[in-house]
């Protein structure tokens, strides 16, 4: 009796579904938001844009790898982290002054950023300079 009903509600459930011309359950609405070019990616030309989780390349899809994170370890030992300004200063002059880093020791200083790729592999890596 159990199977039966079972059987019965199946059948009639396909029947409607095949009957039925378009049934929506749940439209979901996309909506795409622009995204403010940063500036040009170092390694193939293409904009970098900002994502929720960094500021990367928008040719990521064909496999180019550039991206600063936003939560950047290295920049996180010095109690910061990378800004829209920041990121602009590196790809438009390939160096940031950045302002309120903070040492292992605690003191605060300012320093000059590059974000450059790596001899031997296809990442990046910070370098730190200092005005004399």
């Amino acid at each position: 009796e159990f199977l039966q009903l079972i059987f019965d509600f199946t059948t009639k459930a396909v029947e409607t579904i095949k009957s039925e011309k378009e049934v929506t359950i749940n439209e979901v609405a996309s909506q795409r938001k622009s995204n403010e070019i940063i500036g040009k990616c170092p390694v193939c030309g293409h904009a970098v844009i900002e994502g929720q989780k960094g500021f990367g390349c928008s040719n990521w899809k064909n496999g180019c790898k550039f991206v600063i994170w936003k939560n950047d370890k290295f920049l996180a030992t010095m109690k910061k982290k990378p800004t829209k300004t920041m990121v602009k200063a590196l790809l438009k002059n390939g160096i940031a002054p950045v302002k309120g880093l903070t040492s292992k020791k605690g003191n605060k200083f300012d320093a000059n950023l590059r974000y450059e790729k790596n001899a031997d592999n296809e990442y990046f890596s910070w370098k730190m300079e200092f005005d004399k």
